[in-house]
């Protein structure tokens, strides 16, 4: 019995050995790229690396909202995705820890923090996204000016993003700001165009899917939400306003305090690599990479687009402002 007891404690302590080691190499993250575009990097990461990682997908003002409330006992290492004006403001609440991923001055110092909080790893262009029975039926050719969603025949067809828990929400609104020249004008245009809006999403592509079923007739939404759509085979058309829009960096960032940094530091590691930035072209993503020698995926066509590089000290800045100002005077509600 004492030979057998001893050999139960063994394989006790052996069992919480592996358990403690298995925990060891998972790391806890908050998505706020869509699974369908994070997933095959935390496989093919996971693949390469033995590291597992479990993450929770939110929108960009929810991760935010969260990072805030957890501020004094962090649930996760890293944020994944999701727009870098998020981040900007994430960085005035304290809530992120600086860190440069080995290989970082591989990405332009435009698309990554001065003090390396936050580090891009795509972009996204903000464009428009119509159905096309819809411009066929009312003889149109599709926007390409933020002045075409005036039109009467979109009246109670647009939708679009809530800038209130969405990063396309607040990056359709500074478009629209760069694009017409002052912040007035914007919302002024961003008033008149609510006339014509059915209802404003949760989330960045929410409105995708009733535009391509033309439950909805256009919309404005990120180049990869809108290529995902074509991709599915639906009946849409992808165009870009003539006045400008702008080129969001999506980015991720180590949580001040947060779980298992050491496993997150690897991920970023490993996240700015040319075979990590490749994963965009390899799985169909219509993220463009950030760095200049990663591969471009065949399905992006951005000729003759007007983009607008976002300042993103501007955005951290006045992100929340210009947020508030839009749910006073323009949703009422």
């Amino acid at each position: 019995m004492q030979k057998h007891g001893k050999s139960l404690v063994v394989v006790l302590l052996l069992s919480l050995v592996l358990s403690i080691t298995a925990s060891a190499q998972t790391l806890d993250v908050y998505s706020i790229m869509p699974e369908s575009f994070a997933v095959p990097f935390f496989e093919e990461f996971t693949a390469a690396t033995g590291i597992k990682i479990n993450f929770v997908r939110h929108s960009a003002g929810e991760v935010l909202a969260r990072l805030i409330a957890e501020k004094n006992n962090p649930r996760v290492g890293m944020i994944f995705g999701g727009p870098a004006d998020t981040f900007a403001a994430a960085v005035k609440e304290g809530v992120l820890e600086p860190y440069a991923p080995a290989g970082v001055e591989g990405i332009p110092e435009l698309y990554r923090d001065a003090n390396n909080y936050f580090i891009g790893i795509g972009l996204n262009p903000i464009v428009f996204l119509t159905n096309k029975e819809f411009l066929k039926d009312n003889n149109l050719q599709a926007p390409s000016s933020w002045y075409d969603l005036l039109d009467p025949a979109y009246k109670n067809g647009l939708q679009m993003a809530d800038a209130r828990t969405s990063g396309t929400g607040f990056n359709r609104i500074a478009s629209i700001i760069l694009a017409l020249g002052s912040e007035d004008e914007a919302f002024d245009y961003m008033e008149k165009m609510h006339q014509n809006v059915q209802v404003y999403t949760k989330s960045g592509g929410g409105g995708t899917v009733p535009v391509a079923t033309r439950q909805a007739s256009s919309g404005v939404f990120f180049l990869v939400d809108s290529i995902e759509t074509a991709k599915r085979g639906y009946d849409v058309e992808i165009s870009f306003p003539k006045e400008g829009s702008v080129v969001s960096v999506e980015a991720m960032a180590l949580v001040k305090n947060g779980p298992n940094q050491d496993l997150a530091k690897k991920f970023m590691d490993w996240l700015v690599t040319p075979e990590a930035q490749s994963l965009y072209a390899k799985h169909g993503i219509g993220f463009l990479p950030v760095r200049p020698d990663a591969q471009v995926s065949e399905l992006i066509n951005i000729e003759g687009a007007n983009f607008f590089d976002l300042d993103l000290e501007w955005a951290g800045q006045n992100r929340q402002r210009l947020i508030e100002k839009w749910v006073d005077e323009i949703v009422g509600f």
